[in-house]
């Protein structure tokens, strides 16, 4: 006969391990911890922005103007070539042999803020100093980089450099705790699961009852094991 095993059977099946539960949860943890504390190399990430200007920045009565970052007149047909231009410098500065020089070997993004003429440039590393050092190297070289395919049809200005980040941006070892800590979890409940199943023993008159169906209407204590408390 297949015995049942409700709801209630398997809270008191896993509170009479709770200690195991406890040692290997605990134990996950433990063991997560140690491994995104010494075994995963950090990662710095860090940024710096630049703005791609189009044409010529002085004020024009050929249309309405707009002020740029840096406080002068912008032309808003500029403005509007600007955002284009921008887009075709991100891939630009990518692919240029002065700035795949620079970026060899580095993890660097380029990539323009949406619907704007601000290109973000990203680099991460696992130095923090080197991730600023990269990034702020790429936005220095990109005013020249940019002279050398539009000549003076625009310009090129950082208007933030990036700054050395003072704790890294991956691993989140709190994501990776609580992981070990579910890991933990839910492997103790199943050891502790197969133990109850393999375990053919009856420890009471409720698993005699629901393995055979047999009532229990008397018990019989062996007087011959220490202290006279076994029953049979």
């Amino acid at each position: 006969m297949t015995k049942q095993i409700t709801i209630g059977d398997l809270f008191k099946m896993f509170l009479s391990h709770i200690k195991l539960i406890i040692i290997i949860t605990l134990l996950g943890v433990v063991i997560s911890f140690v491994y995104v504390s010494y075994m995963v190399t950090p990662t710095y990430t860090t940024s710096a922005l630049i703005l791609v200007q189009n044409g010529n920045t002085l004020e024009s009565d050929l249309g309405s103007t707009t002020s740029s970052a840096s406080g002068e007149k912008v032309n808003i047909n500029d403005i509007n070539s600007s955002v284009m231009l921008a887009n075709t410098c991100s891939t630009l500065f990518t692919v240029d042999p002065t700035m795949k020089s620079i970026i060899s070997g580095a993890n660097v993004s380029i990539s323009v803020i949406e619907d704007s003429y601000f290109l973000r440039i990203t680099s991460s590393s696992s130095d923090p100093h080197t991730a600023a050092n990269i990034a702020n190297l790429v936005a220095n070289t990109a005013p020249e980089v940019f002279k050398k395919y539009f000549g003076d049809g625009g310009k090129v200005d950082t208007v933030d450099v990036a700054a050395v980040p003072s704790s890294p941006s991956s691993p989140n070892k709190t994501k990776f705790v609580l992981i070990g800590f579910l890991v933990g979890l839910v492997l103790s409940l199943v050891i502790s699961f197969l133990l109850e199943i393999v375990d053919t023993t009856i420890k009471s008159d409720d698993d005699l009852y629901k393995q055979y169906n047999i009532p229990v209407f008397a018990e019989i204590v062996d007087l011959d094991q220490e202290g006279g408390s076994k029953k049979r």
